[in-house]
């Protein structure tokens, strides 16, 4: 997750007119938003982080693909091929972390 704060780390602008490609930060919002309304809404259930995150990953995977799309246009390829990687690797363990914080501030609320 954090994608959104690897875009501003990237640089990339927010303002694009509506004709042209996606705009990255707004991809990656709606992308971040996507992921953690399966991640608190799953771990209401039975099912196993890995199963939240495939399930995740399979329902925000149009995102996923918009974004790249939006970054591969917007930066320069060596650049966005550098960000793509980052954010394919660091999405996972930070999908997971996501999901232990919304485990423990649940079982916080219900010891009060």
């Amino acid at each position: 997750m954090l994608v959104f704060g690897a875009l501003l780390l990237a640089g990339i602008q927010a303002v694009t007119p509506s004709n042209e490609v996606a705009d990255p930060q707004i991809v990656a919002q709606a992308l971040d938003r996507c992921m953690t309304t399966y991640a608190v809404r799953l771990t209401k259930t039975e099912a196993t982080d890995e199963a939240i995150f495939a399930d995740a990953t399979r329902a925000c995977s149009a995102l996923d693909e918009q974004l790249k799309g939006a970054l591969k246009e917007k930066l320069p390829p060596a650049q966005a091929s550098d960000l793509i990687a980052q954010m394919d690797a660091s999405s996972k363990p930070n999908f997971m972390a996501l999901i232990a914080k919304i485990r423990r501030d649940r079982a916080a609320r219900s010891a009060n």
